[in-house]
């Protein structure tokens, strides 16, 4: 049985002034271009549990997929990719001026 990491075993990494935890996460077996193949084969017409038995994937993986993926080419995947990235750096600087923000509340607080 495999053990999970915790909290404390799990390296920091630092941010600007602010501690973020690195997410553990398993990497996927298959790259987001070969997922849009596979989705492109059951769409030109193969069983879809033929698909999934070809692949070795799951039903809810398949239809997972095909709910973020569904209909993207590869130029729409490399525009999703792009846009996500942008969001994960939008979301960290908010967190960041959350924290600035928060802690100079504090520190007039205090002064008065």
């Amino acid at each position: 049985m495999r053990k999970l990491p915790h909290i404390e075993d799990t390296p920091e990494v630092e941010l600007s002034g602010t501690i973020a935890w690195e997410v553990l996460m398993k990497k996927s077996r298959f790259t987001e271009t070969q997922i849009v193949a596979i989705l492109k084969e059951a769409d030109a017409g193969v069983p879809v549990n033929e698909v999934w038995r070809k692949h070795g994937i799951s039903s809810a993986t398949y239809y997972k997929w095909k709910a973020k993926f569904g209909g993207l080419d590869a130029s729409q995947l490399k525009r999703l990719r792009e846009v996500e990235k942008e969001l994960s750096q939008y979301k960290l600087m908010y967190a960041e001026m959350a924290h600035e923000n928060h802690a100079l509340k504090d520190l007039i607080e205090k002064k008065l």
